[in-house]
């Protein structure tokens, strides 16, 4: 388990107006719906119950943030793809998602997990150029490095620094399980947190 950071619960958003105000940065972690978003989460933090981890895809159905050490706001997203949801939810979610995507001045970029074993989908390429035409930075984080084998790291890690690249984003590999790729991670969450700051938030 990685330093445990000093991380809380603050707020749970099944509607935009539900979202929390707030003058602390933002940053978002996204990915599709069995990607291993909330064990990532955990892993990050140091905090083995922060994300509820569930062996059902498309258990969180808001938006869920969390303070980190009092500096910053991690935005865990719900997923998408395989959620066994109605399509009504489904819709639901990608009306809040998006909205407050585009429109949340506090938020200093994006996460996208990407399940390395299977590369990327249609709807991490779409995310990414969502967030690219509304000037949101990215970082791609390819999930579950520990499940492949050096042969299928190594080709599947190449595929996804090519396909970020394609995509305007950054991208490294890294592990729940293992912690592989947790410092690289938190390095490129202070990159943007940075990059976000000096320029005092989105206008």
């Amino acid at each position: 388990m990685a330093t445990p950071h000093a991380a809380r619960f603050i707020a749970a958003a099944a509607t935009i107006e539900r979202i929390p105000q707030s003058t602390l940065p933002e940053i978002a972690v996204a990915g599709k719906s069995n990607v291993g978003k909330s064990s990532l989460l955990n892993r990050l933090t140091g905090q083995s119950k922060l994300a509820r981890v569930s062996k059902t895809p498309g258990r969180t159905q808001q938006i869920n943030f969390f303070t980190i050490d009092e500096t910053f706001i991690l935005a865990d997203l719900p997923g998408y793809g395989f959620a066994r949801v109605p399509l009504a939810v489904k819709a639901q979610w990608k009306s809040l998602v998006e909205a407050y995507l585009s429109d949340r001045p506090s938020l200093c970029g994006v996460v996208v997990l990407v399940d390395l074993r299977r590369g990327f989908a249609d709807e991490d390429e779409q995310l990414l150029k969502f967030l690219r035409a509304h000037g949101v930075a990215t970082v791609v984080a390819g999930t579950k490095v520990d499940k492949l084998n050096q042969g299928e790291r190594l080709r599947q890690t190449h595929a996804l620094l090519e396909a970020a690249a394609h995509s305007g984003s950054t991208a490294l590999i890294c592990s729940a399980v293992t912690g592989q790729g947790i410092p690289e991670l938190w390095e490129s969450v202070s990159r943007l947190l940075r990059g976000r700051n000096a320029t005092h938030f989105r206008r």
